[in-house]
């Protein structure tokens, strides 16, 4: 495990700090020149460094995680395009076999005239790869007589059109299972008695958090869906945010509360790395920092995604103002469009508390959006935070981005969770000097048998940087072992946790590359339904 980085005692440094690493510059005999002739990091010409960093790294060299970086970027890079084309193929098929309930009901619908061809994939029964790996989309809440010891949220029954059925069963449509008949058949539908559900349901944060985590991947037709007719919880929005940096929408979120008034909680939740898009992978992994005065150095390319006005590593008021630049039309940016949206809810919901999630890359601009609250000093929202839960989040910052959210963001410490040999949670690399990439709060983390175990403030999680050969045996080990649970995990626990072929065959590419197939959101939800925790 990678020792800990320590926190600068020095005074506030005058220069700028920053890293920003344009991998599209980069050649591969500069690759190479990094592995061999070891020059200077800042003397390349693909590297912008401020000139307080400059200074501080003097003749350092890049090293091999540094390199491997590059390689790994330049590949994305070239799979940007022909990966976007085979996943919308890949959708399309999937989608087309499942809203006909599979090949046979593709030629039954052909002969009776029903064939449903999935052209809109903002339809609410459209799925992305995501939920054709898992999709599931009920909430399970905690047993009657009480569950784990966690902080929950309450739903009340709610008003609402619906039919009868038998009292106390809920029922939906599996659209795992192709059940889905038509496009015109709705998602979910949910059990009424005389219009109103008549349960009282307690769900743990973990529960709430991770399945909205998973939902977040969806569009928002879909998501409206599920949050309104399956969950009966309040839709307030969904966001398409911009990035002005690459010139395109790349931050989606959403927002719900538990009830439409005297909401109890407001929960925001952001989409994270879509399996196709190899422009958010290669964000995942990549190294370049930001100096943001006292929140330390943080990731750039998850600020750009949150809404970066300025790559500058000296002024962090400038670099991230306060205020809300001015958006044109059709061009929010996700940091203060969410604020603006949390902060009419908070005042809508007197009584309600913030929850921030997400998954993946999600789970990183999760991490970064209550610390920038606190750089701006918003108290009246970060004071009403109860928690910030992320799921396969990236390291996000250096160890004085860490000391500062525990000095500043007030929940008991943020909540990272960890499933096995994810490959996410261990990029960036840690990469001493040139990134002193760290986590920070507390880790939860499930081994293969959802054994959970906490890992205190600052820990990390087994093979840290992903690529330490004494844990190639075990990785591979964990994949082949992912697969078995995967094909039987349901003769034990019941029809909820039957995998289908999609989900089956993503496991077996963990196979080839371990600690993919980790990253999928079915087994974070696994390891909140089914893990047991014991303290590390």
């Amino acid at each position: 495990m990678a020792a800990a980085h320590p926190v600068a005692a020095a005074g506030p440094k005058m220069g700028a700090e920053k890293l920003i690493i344009r991998s599209e510059k980069v050649r591969f005999v500069d690759i190479l020149s990094m592995l061999f002739l070891r020059r200077p990091i800042t003397s390349y010409p693909f590297v912008e460094a401020g000139d307080q960093t400059a200074a501080d790294f003097g003749s350092t060299p890049g090293d091999w995680f540094v390199a491997l970086t590059q390689l790994i970027q330049k590949a994305l890079d070239a799979a940007y395009y022909p990966a976007l084309m085979i996943g919308a193929v890949v959708e399309f098929l999937l989608n087309f076999v499942a809203l006909n309930n599979g090949i046979l009901g593709i030629f039954l619908n052909i002969f009776r005239c029903k064939l449903v061809i999935p052209l809109n994939r903002e339809a609410p029964n459209f799925r992305s790869m995501i939920a054709l790996i898992d999709g599931r989309t009920e909430l399970k809440p905690l047993p009657a007589n009480g569950g784990p010891e966690d902080r929950r949220l309450q739903v009340v029954g709610v008003s609402g059109a619906g039919k009868a059925s038998t009292v106390g069963e809920d029922y939906y449509v599996d659209v795992e299972n192709g059940e889905c008949g038509s496009a015109s058949v709705p998602l979910i539908q949910q059990q009424y008695v005389n219009g109103r559900l008549i349960r009282l349901r307690t769900f743990s944060i973990f529960e709430v958090t991770i399945m909205a985590a998973k939902i977040a991947y969806e569009n928002a037709a879909y998501i409206e869906n599920v949050v309104k007719n399956v969950w009966k919880f309040n839709f307030v929005g969904y966001y398409n945010c911009w990035n002005k940096f690459v010139g395109d929408h790349t931050t989606q979120a959403f927002v719900m509360t538990d009830k439409p008034s005297d909401a109890s909680v407001v929960v925001v939740s952001f989409r994270g790395t879509e399996p196709f898009n190899m422009r958010d992978w290669s964000t995942d992994v990549n190294l370049s920092w930001l100096g943001m005065g006292t929140m330390g150095h943080v990731h750039v390319g998850f600020l750009k995604a949150l809404g970066l006005q300025e790559e500058d590593g000296k002024d962090a008021n400038r670099a991230f103002p306060k205020s809300a630049p001015n958006a044109a039309a059709g061009k929010p940016l996700a940091y203060y469009k969410l604020r603006e949206v949390i902060k009419e809810q908070l005042k809508k919901h007197p009584n309600a508390g913030l929850v921030v999630t997400g998954h993946s890359l999600g789970g990183a601009l999760a991490a970064i959006f209550p610390a920038l609250l606190a750089l701006h000093g918003e108290r009246d929202v970060l004071d009403r935070l109860l928690s910030a839960v992320t799921y396969g989040q990236p390291r996000v910052g250096d160890a004085a981005f860490a000391a500062f959210v525990r000095a500043n963001v007030p929940v008991e410490a943020p909540l990272r969770v960890v499933y096995r040999y994810d490959v996410v949670p261990r990029v960036p690399f840690d990469a001493p000097p040139v990134a002193e990439y760290v986590h920070g709060g507390t880790c939860v983390y499930f081994d293969g048998w959802y054994k959970g175990s906490a890992i205190a403030k600052g820990g990390d999680v087994p093979n840290p940087n992903y690529f330490d050969p004494r844990y190639l045996l075990s990785k591979y080990g964990n994949a082949w072992g992912d697969l078995f649970k995967g094909a039987f995990l349901w003769t034990k626990e019941g029809k909820d946790y039957r995998e289908g072929a999609v989900s089956l065959l993503y496991r077996a590419v963990g196979l080839l590359v371990p600690g993919l197939a980790s990253h999928s959101p079915r087994d974070y939800v696994n390891a909140v339904r089914l893990g047991s925790m014991t303290e590390a």
